[in-house]
């Protein structure tokens, strides 16, 4: 009801827009005009890092509207100009939702204008009449399931697209013949990439040095207004701003480079989760613009806040580009992440002092993906407080009292491996406490298959699945008490499918118990098949209930074993990580009795 009880309209300030009739239509067969009275228009749609100055809402609100009746609005958009003059471009993809819809589009155009179209799982219809060719799609779509990260969606559904363009090449020239005009190496400029690069005499150090640069200077914040959709600001007005768009960046950093000698091309992509372009070249399938440097081989991302000049950011890697230049335009990829880009090793040791005061610690070293992640932790633990942002994570692990610890470089160091210490202690236990649990890694991050291949939910997949390579390693010290009698350690697993490693064993050396998890996903795309997800969910469930050591001690001249009881009273299930999130995995522990 709340859905269907308005229409929401959006135009841009080179549309204009018409309500020709809104009314409901009661199950009887009335009809309850809406008044324009009711109607709102907003002007701009605003966000903390983006801005549409020139768009405007149009809300329309429907009266007496209940269940049976039907909601009919009829608005005409006119468009007198486009942002790429002399072109047009539109896709149309009916996303999943639990609403059956039908679709029906008509387009007249001209039969000398030539118009390029693909379309799935719709039926289409051409005809001739008079000096115009009249097309026409239809169809359905039925409901779909909604699932989480999924990938290339676009192909999958009941999609429309529709250009003008003869190709996605040519698409990048009409934004670079644009572009490049922003971008000449000015004395403003000249004067910036010297001091920059005073001390730099080698190609890579010196384009490194101008993307930290920009990527510390220039503040992302996309402000459109017009076809500055499609143009990037002049470098004056961008150093002046100090902030600017993807296109703002781009443009910086290629004039930057230049004023060095340096040969860069502006790359066109889109970060949405498609891995592929579709066959018709439509300006929708691009939404981002970084820097690709041929001397170098390397694609880099200036508008990530303190980014780092190895790697891409996750959504731009894997990626179908164009990238552009005074030498034309050329369809490539971006490249893709391997095991050892995203990796995660947690060591974390545990004892007990002579007191019976326990304490622990973990260093986590991390790179690629995983340093984002830790960088973004420690980001939060700066702004908040040690206090506000440690006490939750040492619930969620079971440390249910006690003083904790974090350590870290500073949040903005771009240096890989990132490293972090994390700390606890835990006081003496009371004499009414007759079993204690040893606390898994102190840690956002524990090994977890859905830190690669997102909610691994039992329900098979409908379609493919956003997934990444990496590998996830905790090694676990733990100095067990001197009382200690008898250790029974659970038998080692080793689980696998071609994407996906699970390897977890414990062992002990005298009064020293050790553990080792290890999670690999060895997937070499971006997209996972539903078949892919489906095997890896059944590895992981196929864990089941893992169990651990059985560690008794002697207290008062008595020896009593372990409660299993008590760790699914703390984590409320010992089980394969299946259904915890990557920074809550299931991660069993040992208990000890005294």
């Amino acid at each position: 009801m709340r859905s269907a009880a308005q229409f929401n309209l959006t135009i841009s300030g080179n549309q204009t827009v018409e309500i020709i009739e809104a009314f409901t239509l009661k199950a009887d067969g009335r009809k309850v005009p809406a008044d324009a009275k009711d109607f709102v228009t907003q002007a701009g749609s605003v966000g903390a890092a983006m801005s549409f100055v020139d768009l405007k809402v149009q809300q329309i609100p429907f009266r007496d509207l209940s269940v049976g009746d039907t909601a009919v609005v009829t608005v005409r958009v006119t468009e007198s100009q486009h942002y790429i003059p002399n072109n047009y471009s539109r896709a149309f993809v009916l996303a999943p939702g639990p609403m059956q819809r039908t679709v029906d589009v008509t387009l007249r155009a001209p039969a000398t204008l030539d118009v390029r179209h693909d379309e799935q799982l719709l039926s289409f219809e051409e005809s001739r009449q008079g000096d115009e060719i009249v097309r026409h799609w239809s169809g359905t779509a039925a409901p779909a399931p909604v699932e989480k990260n999924a990938a290339d969606l676009a192909f999958l559904l009941p999609a429309l697209r529709i250009s003008t363009f003869a190709s996605f090449e040519s698409i990048a020239t009409a934004y670079y013949d644009q572009a490049k005009k922003k971008a000449i190496v000015t004395p403003e400029i000249q004067r910036l990439a010297d001091e920059i690069t005073k001390d730099k005499t080698e190609t890579r150090d010196q384009a490194q040095a101008l993307y930290e640069w920009v990527t510390r200077n220039i503040r992302y914040v996309a402000v459109y207004f017009g076809n500055g959709r499609f143009v990037p600001n002049d470098t004056a007005t961008i150093l002046s701003r100090r902030f600017g768009d993807c296109k703002d960046d781009a443009t910086l950093l290629s004039a930057l480079l230049a004023a060095k000698g340096i040969v860069s091309e502006e790359v066109l992509l889109g970060t949405a989760p498609a891995y592929r372009l579709p066959a018709t070249a439509t300006v929708s399938a691009f939404n981002h613009v970084i820097v690709y440097i041929p001397s170098l081989d390397r694609y880099v991302d200036p508008t990530v806040p303190f980014g780092n000049f190895g790697r891409l950011p996750s959504a731009d890697r894997g990626k179908p580009v164009v990238r552009v230049s005074d030498k034309g335009a050329v369809l490539a990829h971006t490249p893709t992440s391997s095991i050892e880009d995203n990796v995660i090793e947690l060591d974390s040791h545990m004892s007990t002092m002579h007191d019976g005061q326990r304490q622990g610690e973990t260093v986590i070293v991390a790179r690629g993906d995983f340093a984002d992640v830790m960088r973004a932790y420690a980001a939060q633990v700066e702004a908040h407080g040690k206090d506000v942002i440690l006490q939750p994570l040492a619930q969620q692990r079971g440390l249910l009292s006690g003083t904790y610890d974090f350590d870290a470089p500073p949040w903005t160091d771009r240096q890989e491996s990132y490293r972090v210490t994390m700390k606890w202690t835990l006081p003496k236990p009371g004499p009414a406490e007759k079993t204690f649990r040893i606390p898994p890694g102190f840690s956002p991050v524990l090994p977890n298959p859905a830190f690669f291949f997102g909610d691994l939910v039992a329900t098979k997949r409908t379609y493919p699945e956003v997934c990444r390579a990496g590998r996830i390693v905790h090694n676990v010290h733990v100095t067990l008490p001197d009382d200690v009698v008898s250790v029974k350690l659970p038998p080692a697993i080793k689980r696998s499918t071609p994407q996906l490693t699970y390897r977890d064993e414990w062992t002990r050396d005298g009064q020293q118990l050790r553990r080792r998890t290890e999670v690999i996903s060895s997937v070499s795309e971006g997209a996972c098949a539903p078949a892919q997800i489906d095997a890896v969910v059944a590895t992981v469930r196929s864990i089941g209930t893992t169990s651990q050591p059985m560690v008794t001690s002697r207290r008062g001249g008595a020896a009593t074993a372990a409660q299993p009881g008590l760790i699914q009273h703390l984590f409320g299930t010992s089980s394969a990580p299946d259904h915890v999130g990557p920074s809550g995995a299931a991660h069993p522990v040992p208990q000890v009795s005294r």
